[in-house]
C-alpha cells in the first residue's frame, strides 16, 4: 500500500512539474566554491584558537600571583625554621656529653694545629713558662 502511493504521488509530480529538473546552480558556483569554503573554515579555525588562547589567559592570570606567593612563603616557612631551630641548638644548656665533647674536641684541634705548626712539647713548655 505504501508502494502504491508513493508511485501515485510519483505520477502525480510529473503530470505537474515534469521531467525537468526545477533546480539551477548559478554559473561559476562550483569554481569559487573551494575557496570560499576554505576563507570560511580558516576564520573559523582562527577564531576558535584566539578563544582558546584567552580561555588558557583567563586560567592562568590569577594563578601565577598565586604561586609566586606560595614559593615565597615556603621560603620564609623554611628561614625561619632554620634559624629558631639552630637558635635553641645555641641557647641550650650544656650537658656533662657536650662538656665533655667540647673540651675533646678543643684537644684535638689544639693537637692538629700544633702538628701543622710543627710545635713540639718543649716549645710549648718554653712559650707558657715565658714571661710576657
Amino acid at each position: 500500500m505504501i508502494r502504491q502511493t508513493s508511485m501515485e504521488e510519483e505520477k502525480y509530480l510529473i503530470e505537474r512539474v515534469g521531467k525537468q529538473n526545477p533546480f539551477k546552480v548559478p554559473e561559476g558556483y562550483f569554481d569559487t566554491l573551494a575557496s570560499q569554503v576554505m576563507a570560511k573554515v580558516d576564520a573559523e579555525k582562527g577564531a576558535q584558537v584566539v578563544e582558546i588562547r584567552k580561555a588558557k589567559k583567563a586560567k592562568t592570570v590569577w594563578l601565577r600571583p598565586l604561586l609566586y606567593a606560595a614559593a615565597c612563603g615556603c621560603v620564609l616557612f623554611v628561614s625561619v625554621a632554620s634559624y629558631l631551630s639552630h637558635e635553641d641548638q645555641s641557647m641550650a644548656a650544656p650537658t656533662t656529653e657536650n662538656a665533655v665533647a667540647a673540651q675533646t674536641m678543643d684537644y684535638y684541634s689544639f693537637d692538629e694545629a700544633a702538628d701543622y705548626a710543627m710545635i713540639d712539647n718543649q716549645e710549648i713548655y718554653a712559650c707558657l713558662s715565658s714571661e710576657y
